[in-house]
């Protein structure tokens, strides 16, 4: 059965549930997010005490996973020099992620 009742994003029933139990189990403020985002900091941290490149690949792997939580996913587009006059026309929005 699809989701196509339930608003896009929202969770469903059993996921819910997980939630429920994991909260139970790690206490009511447990949010599996958060709890990631903690463990991405500890590895960060070791990493830039060790400067190994293993530590420093499970930091990126672990913030890059944050990031698929937090951020938009950039998406490829295919563009062709159609207009008039055979010319292309870029238009390009910058965005500040510092939160300015």
């Amino acid at each position: 059965m699809s989701g196509a009742g339930r608003p896009k994003g929202s969770a469903n029933k059993n996921k819910k549930f997980l939630l429920s139990r994991l909260q139970d189990m790690y206490g009511k403020d447990f949010h599996p997010i958060m709890k990631m985002a903690e463990n991405a900091v500890n590895l960060h941290s070791k990493a830039n005490e060790s400067n190994d490149t293993t530590d420093l690949r499970a930091s990126i792997e672990a913030w890059d996973k944050i990031a698929s939580f937090t951020e938009p996913k950039l998406k490829a587009l295919e563009v062709s020099g159609n207009g008039e006059d055979g010319e292309l026309v870029v238009q390009i929005q910058r965005k500040r992620y510092d939160g300015s």
